[in-house]
């Protein structure tokens, strides 16, 4: 009976998250048909529904720093947070009523900012959240990260220093989302599954942007005719990446467990090994418990991440759409650019699109696609998917984690993606450039 809960919930997980199906002629996950359903046919009422937690988040944010501790530990998790973190999260929510209710000044409702934030990101991220929480268990909860672990635990151990449970993150963001990875890698982290220092790693490395997203880009860049190669540059240049990243040192993320009593694993490929601890765990599991859980994880992430993201993503991008700090910092990069073999106006274009990437990943591809060389397209719209960080989404969703990121962190994670994906990105457009298949 065990055998059979693990394979019924775990096949309905990966029908879910990890098997394309095609509706109405798209391809997608059917999480992604989902999250589309719902954001088509009712995103006025999913606004309503963020005026709702913003306002709940303000009032219950101030009580909670006049009271300093909640007796509910609920209320507590919800609502007691530090100094920073408690602007940020005010700021946020006053952000979005201003957008949602056209009150404020234009820099904050300017569709490119606040508006874009607010109007597209927000909805998009609030049904991601609700679907992907509530689904997200048929993939972790009922024994299928324990078979996988089991089985591929030796090579992820090899090749990127972690356990082999890390391989359902990165197939979930492979085929679904970025954010739910980091998600996943944070909910896994706290069950005990990784150290501090392995989720780092799993969640700055294997987080990558969906494929589906992808193809969206890909055309707007008009590589559709070549995006097996489009995706492949992105999937290798996050695997080097992951590869060396596994191997620095990063001494602030300490080798140890967010709770005592880790989730033991052997370095033994077993099959049947693997269908015993998959069957343990699903005989465990309890379906009402574990739907509670997940509707309170809900909450937790429209309280604690939805303003936290609605703030830093509408900064960055006031910042990179009322200033020229980003052209001004990117500076340095034109000669560079121009010694690899890129005219100046061409460098000039790119530059400030290798960094803008870090308010918002799609940014750089608006920048550079009036640009007539094939080869500064297809390196920057492949580079702003391997750099992976960015504010108005997976970096934000990193700061709110328990994996304890900073800000500060995730800008370096940023820098030092950048520096270790560009190499690898250009050299692949310099091959394709031999062959004919870019023009510079």
């Amino acid at each position: 009976m065990a055998i059979f809960k693990f394979l019924f919930y775990s096949i309905l997980g990966i029908i879910a998250f990890l098997a394309p199906v095609t509706i109405g002629g798209e391809s997608s996950i059917l999480m992604g048909h989902i999250k589309s359903i719902v954001i088509d046919g009712y995103s006025e009422s999913i606004k309503y529904l963020i005026v709702f937690v913003s306002i709940v988040t303000i009032i219950g944010t101030v009580i909670g720093k006049v009271k300093k501790q909640f007796k509910n530990p609920i209320l507590q998790e919800l609502f007691i947070c530090g100094p920073i973190n408690g602007i940020v999260r005010l700021g946020g929510c006053l952000f979005f009523l201003m957008v949602h209710f056209n009150i404020g000044p234009k820099a904050i409702l300017d569709p490119n900012t606040g508006g874009m934030m607010a109007n597209d990101l927000l909805p998009s991220l609030m049904v991601t959240f609700c679907v992907g929480v509530i689904l997200m268990p048929l993939l972790t909860s009922f024994g299928l990260v324990e078979f996988v672990g089991v089985l591929i635990a030796p090579f992820m151990r090899k090749v990127f220093k972690v356990p082999g449970y890390a391989a359902v993150d990165a197939i979930a963001s492979f085929l679904g989302d970025g954010t739910i990875g980091i998600v996943v890698t944070d909910q896994q982290y706290q069950k005990g599954y990784y150290t501090q220092r392995e989720a780092v790693v799993i969640a700055t490395s294997f987080s990558i942007v969906g494929i589906s997203f992808a193809a969206v880009v890909a055309d707007f860049l008009k590589f559709s005719s070549i995006f097996i190669i489009f995706y492949s540059t992105i999937a290798i240049s996050t695997v080097v990446a992951g590869v060396i990243i596994a191997r620095l040192p990063l001494k602030k993320f300490k080798d140890e467990y967010y709770v005592t009593g880790k989730v033991e694993e052997k370095d033994i490929v077993s099959f049947s090994l693997a269908l015993r601890k998959a069957a343990a765990v699903a005989e465990k599991t309890k379906e009402l418990e574990i739907m509670i859980d997940s509707v309170k994880k809900v909450a937790v992430l429209y309280i604690t991440f939805i303003p936290v993201i609605m703030f830093m993503g509408t900064t960055g991008l006031i910042v990179a759409e009322y200033t020229n700090i980003f052209g001004i910092i990117s500076m340095p990069l034109i000669p560079i650019l121009e010694l690899l073999g890129f005219s100046k106006s061409v460098a000039t274009s790119m530059a400030p699109s290798m960094i803008v990437g870090f308010s918002d990943m799609y940014l750089p591809s608006l920048l550079i696609e009036s640009v007539k060389s094939d080869m500064a397209r297809f390196v920057i719209g492949t580079l702003s998917f391997a750099q992976l960080i960015f504010l108005s989404e997976t970096g934000m969703i990193l700061v709110a984690s328990k994996i304890g990121f900073t800000f500060w962190d995730a800008l370096k994670f940023f820098i030092l993606r950048t520096i270790i994906t560009f190499p690898v990105i250009y050299g692949i457009a310099r091959i394709l450039l031999s062959m004919g298949i870019l023009q510079n």
